[in-house]
């Protein structure tokens, strides 16, 4: 009984052992920020009654919308109301949470409302130690977006992109003075559109 009682106690011991020594095979969450650009006082681009802190922070809503059974993904905001964050406030939330990528949705404007200059720009940070990740996230936003819009990437010393301390895009959806453009950026077809194409991007990349 008692040789039992011990070669039982040794057995679970071992099994114990065994469990704690297994790899931990669970997937880590893959956490981004969403920074919808301006808030409140801050309308940036203005065309008529558009405004880009209202559909940047609509499309922002439907990319969270559409993630909310991906359990691998969980998606953070830099503002969540329409309210003014000044550039520091959204770094110091970024660099707090410390995700794998930050996505910093804007709308572009043409100095001259008469230029039909019209497209998509994806920016990363010229100087970055993050730069060469920022790269390759720019290029599979571009590889997932560009079958259905003209998209460039370029290099730029903007203030969050430099002071992110992880991968960071400044997505540039389009020209608010682009009659072409307010054709997606506007409409409920459009904004959803391209709001599935980024949520596509971020389940591909996470």
């Amino acid at each position: 009984m008692k040789k039992h009682l011990i070669r039982n106690l040794f057995a679970i011991g071992v099994l114990i052992c065994f469990a704690f020594a297994l790899p931990n095979f669970s997937k880590k969450e893959f956490n981004v920020v969403i920074d919808a650009a301006h808030g409140g006082k801050d309308y940036g681009a203005v065309y008529n009654d558009y405004m880009e802190k209202d559909i940047a922070a609509i499309i922002a809503k439907k990319i969270e919308v559409l993630n909310k059974d991906n359990k691998d993904v969980k998606i953070h905001f830099t503002r969540t109301g329409d309210e003014f964050v000044n550039l520091n406030e959204r770094v110091e939330t970024i660099n707090k949470i410390k995700p794998d990528l930050v996505l910093s949705l804007h709308l572009n404007a043409a100095r001259n409302p008469e230029n039909t200059v019209s497209g998509m720009e994806i920016f990363i940070a010229n100087e970055s130690d993050q730069k060469e990740q920022s790269a390759q996230y720019a290029k599979q936003l571009t590889d997932k977006i560009g079958k259905d819009y003209n998209v460039v990437t370029k290099e730029a010393g903007f203030y969050m992109l430099k002071k992110a301390e992880a991968p960071a895009l400044v997505f540039e959806m389009g020209f608010i003075t682009s009659e072409k453009d307010r054709g997606y950026l506007t409409t409920e077809e459009g904004q959803d559109k391209l709001a599935n194409l980024i949520a596509n991007f971020i389940t591909d990349i996470k």
